[in-house]
């Protein structure tokens, strides 16, 4: 009785009636606008509903805060949850995608760490083992005026890097349950139930991990000082600390950074491959406990000029085919790796612009990579490794969901396939989410043209 008296009301009322009107024809055009200008993001290099992102818990109740939100590593577990890890102003958070909610869930904030990179790894009874440190984030600051002479720059630049880890004590090496820790809901601010295993370099923030479980060994690279260390995780202690890098070089998209290598791959057989001076291929080898210098040297811009020694780093490793071995070097270059014949092939480059902030393998047997440099927009490229199609450029990484939501990422520095083969990657711009890329099981699932995708 009372909607149908309402609706004569507003029969009656011509002024208010034609309030009504106008008010619905206001309300239309305010959200027909935001929806309007989304659909200017929808890349038309793929299905849009392939593409989608996750905030990282519930925003203004449990979301990790904007200025902490930046992802930096990305693991799936066996059980196939998301892991990941974020680096910030103030602390670095632990978070999981859960595939049976479809949501990420904060996990707690990792000890002392406001920086967590390429250093997550399942061990084989299921916990996870973080490396911590200080944020690769934070701007350096650096020293404008100071004393001209022989390669002044880059002594000023290494004391400006090296300033903030004078009386830093060091990384440390966190070990996470995720059956007891994952069961527990946690708001901003708190902990995460970690073990400290301890610092493995003093004074230098852990970089990048690659773990052996059978030989109960974690190896890492730690920055500024570029150390390579062999981690005990039985005695858990620092069996091996050897230099990696001797020169200081900057040569890096980011001028502001020194050169470290970015991943290490851990072989079947126990040897242990990075990057290293001159962007050569460098291998460890456990039983002689020696870091060994290659004549592979891993492809970018060298230039052979008197008094210059710029050359690339290894930004990541995707084990493909047995005994195939896939990098990526921060001057934006694809190579293939047989670890066999110790023999290298560089297999292009995907964009102009340097770097290759993640990679993984798709379930259609295509190599996803994100590529672009700082402040520049990633975009996401593949290769399809069957020998059927070379490089591919998919676009920008805008989501469409208007009018409810719509948002376009510009920064990503972590990438992992799901169990499913969704592709997860990491946001690191200030309030960053996760975002969810389904390739598909096939190339191109019912019948997608690439030349005419619309």
């Amino acid at each position: 009785m009372r909607r149908a008296e309402g609706r004569e009301q507003w029969a009656v009322n011509g002024e208010s009636s034609g309030h009504f009107v106008r008010s619905c024809a206001l309300c239309v055009a305010l959200f027909a606008a935001p929806a309007a200008y989304a659909q200017k993001w929808v890349n038309p290099n793929f299905d849009a509903h392939r593409l989608d992102y996750r905030d990282l818990g519930y925003p203004d109740v449990s979301a990790i805060e904007a200025d902490d939100a930046p992802i930096t590593a990305l693991l799936t577990a066996a059980g196939g949850r998301v892991y990941g890890a974020t680096s910030g102003k103030s602390a670095s958070h632990l978070f999981l995608y859960d595939r049976a909610i479809n949501k990420v869930r904060p996990l707690g904030r990792i000890g002392d760490a406001k920086g967590v990179y390429h250093t997550l790894a399942q061990d084989a009874d299921g916990t996870l083992l973080i490396g911590g440190g200080l944020s690769m984030l934070s701007p350096v600051a650096l020293t404008q005026s100071f004393p001209g002479g022989f390669r002044a720059i880059e002594e000023q630049l290494w004391k400006d890097i090296a300033a903030p880890y004078a009386d830093y004590p060091g990384g440390h090496l966190y070990r996470y349950d995720p059956v007891k820790g994952d069961a527990e809901a946690r708001l901003p601010g708190e902990k995460c139930p970690l073990e400290d295993l301890g610092v493995p370099v003093k004074g230098n923030t852990v970089y990048a991990v690659a773990l052996d479980a059978k030989a109960r060994r974690l190896y890492g690279i730690t920055y500024p000082d570029a150390r390579f260390f062999v981690w005990d995780l039985e005695k858990n202690k620092t069996l091996e600390d050897l230099p990696l890098l001797d020169r200081k070089v900057y040569s890096g998209p980011e001028r502001t950074w020194r050169s470290v290598p970015r991943a290490l791959h851990a072989a079947p057989d126990g040897r242990v491959y990075t990057s290293g001076e001159d962007g050569r291929i460098v291998v460890y080898d456990p039983v002689a406990k020696k870091l060994a210098r290659t004549d592979m040297q891993i492809p970018g811009e060298y230039y052979e000029a008197w008094n210059y020694h710029g050359y690339p780093v290894i930004e990541a490793w995707t084990a493909a085919q047995e005994g195939l071995l896939y990098g990526a070097s921060s001057d934006g270059y694809l190579f293939r790796l047989n670890r066999e014949r110790n023999r290298l092939v560089n297999l292009g480059k995907p964009r102009l612009s340097r770097r290759v902030r993640g990679m993984a393998l798709g379930p259609d047997n295509r190599l996803y990579m994100l590529c672009g440099e700082f402040e520049e927009p990633c975009k996401l490229f593949s290769y399809g490794l069957d020998g059927e199609e070379g490089f591919r450029d998919w676009g920008g990484l805008a989501v469409d969901r208007s009018p409810y939501y719509a948002k376009r990422a510009y920064q990503f520095d972590a990438m992992a396939t799901g169990i499913d083969g969704t592709l997860f990657m990491g946001e690191s711009d200030r309030r960053a989410c996760l975002y969810l890329f389904l390739p598909g099981a096939q190339p191109f699932p019912g019948g997608f043209n690439p030349k005419n995708p619309r």
